[in-house]
């Protein structure tokens, strides 16, 4: 006794021209929603290839065009800061603009990171949106997307180069304003709290802290620049800062997932704020609006940047050059009451 398989031929343009008795092209344009095909034929058409399961052959119409309408965003990693609101600003554009998006993850390893690269190089994607892994340095593994004519934007996470467009705020800038508002507000020991030194958003938010503080004639001890390489070090390192800055009364915050951190650990410690320290950070402007008090930020839209990083790739995808555009999204100042003068 056998049991005998079968599989079900796959339903093509030419099945439905034949059944119908159009032209292959007129099928086409009549799935695609043409202008110029009735909306009778179009109705005809697409009931038809609904009952017969059509499946349009996104190989062939790649084949056919050069363009798959695919575009590919690899991240870093997923968290609940900064990242929704990023794809939702990528996701409206792409969308607005008639093609797919796929997300990818390189747990922050740069092996993996390659491993997209070729990944989407055999989907024959439309370009990419990066935001580089941790431990990614330079940029010699994406000359293959050079040599294969794929756009390519960086966002958030960079690196300075001459071959990529960039998308992202002006790091130094963003947390020179930020310090500066406190040392305005009378605050003299600020203690800034910092990701990994090696990812150079670090770096130059770090710069701009100290820029800050040497504009205003502060001294700054090195006690009060906390860098957090490994985030479950956090509570020890932080907890460790407190007890060497006892006269700290304000911290600089330069992410979402740092001050959520830091604001629990200070009130676990019987801080009150604004009263005995005053906080403000970089943010997407979300989670500052979760605390009580809410806190003081430098709007970091994650939103605007994936629209502008999405808008830049779309429109290098549709006229592929040389051109390099680096785009800086402006911050704002967003008070809440996290900050007292003294």
């Amino acid at each position: 006794m056998y049991c005998q398989m079968y599989t079900m031929k796959r339903t093509t343009l030419k099945d439905l021209a034949k059944l119908l008795n159009l032209s292959p092209s007129t099928i086409s344009r009549a799935l695609a929603d043409h202008p110029d095909i009735s909306e009778n034929t179009k109705r005809r058409v697409q009931d038809v290839a609904k009952g017969m399961n059509y499946i349009p052959n996104l190989r062939a119409k790649y084949l056919r065009t050069r363009h798959s309408n695919v575009i590919a965003l690899i991240l870093p990693e997923m968290n609940m800061f900064f990242m929704p609101s990023l794809m939702n600003g990528i996701n409206k554009v792409v969308e607005n603009k008639d093609y797919s998006l796929i997300v990818l993850q390189s747990d922050n390893s740069l092996w993996k990171e390659k491993q997209l690269i070729q990944y989407c190089l055999n989907l024959s994607v439309d370009g990419i949106l990066l935001s580089v892994s941790k431990e990614t340095k330079n940029l010699s593994h994406l000359s293959p997307l050079l040599d294969n004519e794929v756009p390519v934007v960086l966002l958030d996470r960079l690196i300075d180069n001459d071959s990529f467009s960039t998308v992202n705020i002006a790091n130094q800038e963003a947390a020179f304003k930020a310090t500066n508002y406190l040392i305005e507000k009378g605050h003299q020991r600020i203690v800034g709290v910092f990701a990994d030194t090696e990812l150079s958003i670090s770096t130059e938010r770090i710069l701009g802290f100290r820029e800050a503080h040497a504009g205003s004639g502060i001294a700054l001890r090195k006690n009060q620049i906390l860098a957090i390489d490994n985030i479950e070090k956090f509570d020890t390192l932080f907890m460790r800062t407190l007890g060497k800055v006892k006269d700290v009364t304000a911290f600089f915050i330069m992410s979402d997932e740092l001050m959520v951190r830091t604001f629990r650990l200070l009130r676990q410690c019987g801080y009150t704020i604004p009263d005995d320290c005053s906080l403000i950070a970089i943010s997407d402007g979300e989670a500052p609006g979760f605390l009580f008090p809410n806190i003081t930020h430098l709007l970091h839209s994650g939103y605007d940047v994936g629209e502008k990083a999405a808008h830049i790739l779309i429109g290098l995808i549709k006229d592929y050059s040389d051109t390099v555009i680096d785009a800086k999204v402006k911050t704002a100042l967003i008070e809440g009451g996290s900050v007292q003068e003294i």
